[in-house]
Order: C-alpha cells, then sequence, then structure tokens
C-alpha cells in the first residue's frame, strides 16, 4: 500500500511540474530570424549549394549560410567583419 501511494503521489508531482512546461512550449517570444539574402557563402563567396547543402545558423536574429560547418570556426572569429560585408551585399541588392 505503501508504494501505491508513492507511486500516485510521485505521478502526481511529476504530471503538475509538467503542465507549466507544456504550456510555455508554444509561447516564442523570440521572433523569427531574417532570412539570408544571398546566394553564395559568406566567408568564401562560393555558389551555396555547391558540393552540398549549406550549413545554417542564427547569429543576432539573422540566418547565415555558409558552404561548410567548418567555415563557422572562420565566422566566429571575426563576426562583425561578417556582418558588415552582408549588411554591404545586402545595400547593394535594394539598390
Amino acid at each position: 500500500m505503501k508504494k501505491l501511494k508513492l507511486l500516485i503521489g510521485t505521478i502526481l508531482v511529476a504530471t503538475c511540474a509538467a503542465i507549466p512546461l507544456a504550456a510555455r512550449a508554444g509561447d516564442s517570444t523570440t521572433p523569427p530570424a531574417k532570412p539570408y539574402p544571398l546566394q553564395t557563402c559568406l566567408v568564401c563567396g562560393m555558389k551555396l549549394g555547391d558540393p552540398g547543402e549549406p550549413y545554417v545558423f542564427v547569429y543576432q536574429g539573422q540566418k547565415i549560410e555558409l558552404c561548410q560547418k567548418s567555415e563557422k570556426a572562420t565566422f566566429d572569429k571575426d563576426p562583425d567583419k561578417y556582418m558588415k560585408k552582408l549588411a554591404d551585399a545586402e545595400a547593394k541588392l535594394n539598390k
């Protein structure tokens, strides 16, 4: 009988703890990332998709696409340089 009470108590506590977490799962206050405007890799300048799928990540709300995952280390060394490069390229596209 003690084991049954302990099991029921554990289930009730776990359920009560999970309800707020489940309610927050759909509550996203993070805005979607800005789409990547270029057809080329931000680091090396090669056309994206050659030879395979680009490596995609979000940096400060901006979606970034690189040829390979290994190029992220180069991006991370000087992200401001690449964000400026992206802003300049985007400004040219919008002219």
